[in-house]
């Protein structure tokens, strides 16, 4: 059986290579940080770049297996000679003023080519400054999604910050005993982190480089799930007692940048930026 890994490595690794293949003129693309705490016998299943030119629309195809839900063309493809990973190009989403709470600007997604109960995922990601926040703390990047189960990375806190990296965990199952969170049991169970710390505070206008792996429970009340996370290369989340909805592992990965909360709404433009996104899973593929 194979064992939930759980990387030695809490330093940031980096890697300078140049690629020589790019969408934008097939020269160098600039240093290519590694991901440090992927699982080395994992497979890629995405490694995208933000190299397409975001239209307005639904269901718009894009490279590498992505789609996109873009109706008011809020998200679009930048160019950003400061991005960390892969310049110059980054993914921006747009929070026009008068934007409501409890919805975001555009949603990019991808299937996960089959039903996962293991993965791992990383991102560089940054919100504008300044960021109004949402008055119900809740400022969310990203998801992994299955019936029963999702699995969320945000920016938590009160409208003008301090802001921590948080995960959620929006399961059916209970998660009351896991340490440091707060909120519904069950239900969605916020998780501030156990180790280092833990309420990894986050500054609007910085990149940040983004890190999760989980490995779903054995059952649904079994406590041996795993969810560990890390930022710019320090572990904030190492949880290896979670309740997961065992039945219903993930299809689907999503940067829906969702503002809240019910209610209220922007008086300021905001932004969210992506800077490239690796999605990998453990061999052999599920058949």
């Amino acid at each position: 059986m194979r064992t939930a890994f759980v990387p030695l490595r809490l330093a940031f690794v980096a890697l300078v290579a140049f690629a020589a293949d790019c969408d934008h003129g097939g020269g160098p693309v600039g240093p290519l940080v590694a991901w440090p705490n992927e699982p080395p016998d994992f497979t890629t299943l995405s490694d995208y770049g933000f190299d397409d030119a975001f239209t307005v629309g639904t269901a718009v195809p894009l490279s590498d297996g992505w789609f996109i839900d873009n109706p008011d063309g809020n998200a679009t493809e930048v160019d950003d000679p400061d991005a960390p990973l892969s310049p110059p190009n980054v993914g921006r989403w747009r929070y026009p003023i008068g934007f409501t709470g409890g919805q975001g600007p555009a949603a990019m997604y991808r299937s996960l080519d089959g039903p996962r109960r293991e993965m791992y995922f990383g991102y560089r990601w940054r919100a504008s400054l300044p960021w109004q926040g949402h008055p119900a703390g809740v400022n969310e990047i990203s998801f992994v999604l299955a019936q029963n189960n999702i699995l969320v990375l945000q920016m938590n806190g009160p409208p003008g910050g301090p802001f921590h990296l948080i995960v959620t965990t929006e399961f059916t199952t209970s998660n009351g005993h896991l340490a440091n969170s707060w909120g519904d049991d069950p239900g969605a169970r916020q998780l501030g982190g156990n180790v280092n710390g833990g309420n990894y505070v986050v500054t609007a206008g910085q990149w940040y480089d983004i890190e999760l792996y989980f490995k779903m429970s054995t059952t649904s009340t079994s406590r041996d799930g795993v969810v560990q996370w890390w930022v710019n290369g320090t572990q904030v989340g190492h949880y290896t007692n979670v309740n997961f909805d065992a039945a219903n592992p993930f299809t689907e990965f999503q940067f829906s940048p969702t503002w809240g909360g019910i209610g209220s709404s922007k008086t300021e433009e905001d932004y969210f930026w992506y800077d490239h996104v690796r999605l990998s899973v453990p061999q052999p593929l599920p058949r």
